[in-house]
This record gives structure tokens, sequence and C-alpha cells, in this order.
């Protein structure tokens, strides 16, 4: 287990993160000065746009907590049923969130390779190689702007859209407002 915890995603404005990533008209519409992101993904969850709400929630929470929520979204969705690719590329995922050291995150590039940019469980081991070398390590300074955290943190919320269709079509909208409702609780540090 690693020693560095995953503590509550650090307040910044709703503003900020969508500078993060492409946000679609429909959330820009939504935006408004100060507004907070807890007030901006509620706004989202009322206005019932849960893809957004990922979308956004994925970019907000810093990549190791992201990763771990995909994780969870991704077990909710397909429980024991992956196949041995898709295995192999989740504990190469949760090998890295547990420990999150340089040995475990060049590690996960070939079970991302192996188990493919269709999968859920293969965007979320491309996600962890994405990250710069040595990412994660105690007291590292924050990541710049535009920084390859980015695309880990987008390869997140297309493993989290994607797991979201693995119910079925009846359930894709449920499953989404579930995996954004679980997405603010790990936001808040309160499954860690």
């Amino acid at each position: 287990m690693s020693t560095a915890p995953m503590p509550a995603a650090a307040p910044v404005s709703a503003a900020a993160i969508c500078a993060r990533y492409q946000t679609s008209p429909g959330e820009r519409r939504l935006l408004r000065d100060g507004m907070t992101s807890r007030q901006f993904v509620e706004e989202l969850l009322k206005k019932e746009e849960f893809v957004s709400a990922i979308e956004f929630l994925a970019h907000a929470l810093p990549p190791r907590e992201a990763i771990w929520w995909g994780c969870l979204c991704l077990q909710h969705a397909s429980g024991n049923s992956l196949n041995g690719n898709d295995k192999a590329a989740c504990l190469a995922t949760v090998m890295w969130v547990m420990q999150p050291v340089e040995q475990y995150r060049a590690a996960a590039a070939a079970p991302a390779q192996t188990a493919g940019v269709n999968s859920p469980a293969g965007r979320l081991a491309l996600a962890v190689s994405q990250l710069p070398p040595n990412f994660g390590q105690p007291n590292q300074q924050p990541l710049p702007l535009g920084s390859s955290a980015y695309a880990a943190n987008a390869s997140v919320a297309d493993a989290i859209k994607l797991a979201s269709v693995k119910g079925g079509t009846s359930r894709i909208r449920p499953l989404q407002k579930q995996f954004v409702e679980l997405g603010l609780q790990c936001a808040k540090g309160h499954i860690a």
C-alpha cells in the first residue's frame, strides 16, 4: 500500500477546471462567474447533463483520484465479467493507484495496449501510462496547465463513459448519474 493518501480534491473554480479541456457549448452556458466546482457539477446534474458532469469531474480530480474513480466505475458496471486482457489492464491500473511508483506507471503501458482504447480497462491503464515519469510521488509540485496529466484525465473520462454502456441501453443514463455521484464522493475524499 502507498503511504501517500488520496485526500479530498482541493477547491478550484469551475472556470479553471473547464479551461483544462474542450467544454461543450451547453456546459459553457451553465458556467457562471465565481461558480465552484461543486456548484457546477450540481447544475449539470440538475440539467441531467451526466456525460458533461463525468467529463468535468474527470478533469477536476487529481489524476490518481480520477483513475481510482474510473476503477470504481468499471467495477460497478462490470463486476467480475472482465476478459483476461481487461483484468490485466485493471490490475496494472490498481497496482499504480495503490503504489504510485515509476515501475507500476511504466508497467501499465503494455496491458493498456493489449486491452485497447475501446475497453474501459484499457483506457484506465492508458491513463496511468500517460502520466509523466515518477508522477504521484509525495510532495510533488502541481503540474502545469497543459501537462500530460490532463491527457490522463481525458482517458479517465473516456473510460467512465465506455463503462456506462456496459449494462445495456436502458442502464446508461442511470449508471452515468451513479458514476457522477460516486465521483463527487471521491472528490470529498470519502472513497479511498
